[in-house]
């Protein structure tokens, strides 16, 4: 392994909805309100999601996606059986890579989605870089950003590492409306992040982030 790229996995995919398609189920095993640490099938899931979203909408609402490695252990022990071939297709990538490790997804060419998730990498995989960030997120009220996250599908598990992705490397949609506080708390995100890599997150600097992960283009 290069030592300069950190045990995060890329996987590039050819359109938005391959990508979705692929990790929806790990995605929601990982960080759904509903379906987090549950086994499920896929039509249980999109029958919930069009409740929801008055329609099934999920290949059009995410285009990016990051999971630690304990996701898969559930889907490799069978648990998830009968799985489709793009779900055994990514299995199969990491049946020999060691813990711990990082498997992020986007469609090509979609470098600010990537960049989104390879801060949530980072955030994995580097312990001494999280604990300063959860420390800086503590200093500011997030109630309004917590609802705005949970409406949008995200666990509580997963609002600090969510806000601080969205905090670098940029948001949209409802958290717009909270646009004083997210930039507010970036701020301060910054030089922590600069302190523990070297070099700010900004978009200039994006194509430095795509060279700390390793790179795999998603065949099935």
């Amino acid at each position: 392994m290069n030592q300069n790229k950190y045990p995060i996995y890329l996987l590039s995919f050819d359109t938005d909805y391959l990508a979705a398609a692929t990790f929806l189920r790990f995605q929601e095993h990982y960080e759904s309100p509903k379906f987090r640490d549950q086994i499920f099938d896929l039509e249980a899931y999109m029958d919930w999601y069009a409740a929801e979203r008055d329609g099934f909408t999920y290949f059009d609402d995410w285009s990016g996606f990051n999971l630690p490695d304990r996701v898969l252990d559930a889907f490799l022990a069978g648990r998830f059986d009968p799985l489709t071939r793009k779900e055994k297709a990514l299995l199969d990538l990491f049946r020999k890579v060691p813990k711990p490790f990082y498997v992020i997804g986007a469609a090509k060419g979609e470098t600010d989605t990537m960049a989104h998730e390879i801060v949530h990498g980072l955030f994995y995989v580097r312990p001494d870089y999280r604990e300063e960030v959860v420390a800086c997120l503590k200093r500011f009220e997030w109630s309004k950003v917590w609802r705005i996250l949970a409406k949008t599908g995200y666990d509580p598990s997963v609002f600090d590492d969510e806000i601080n992705a969205y905090c670098l490397t940029g948001f949209e949609g409802r958290l717009a409306t909270q646009k004083k506080l997210i930039k507010a708390a970036r701020r301060q995100l910054v030089p922590i992040f600069t302190k523990h890599f070297g070099w700010p997150p900004d978009e200039k600097n994006w194509p430095k982030l795509l060279k700390l992960v390793h790179h795999i283009d998603f065949r099935y």
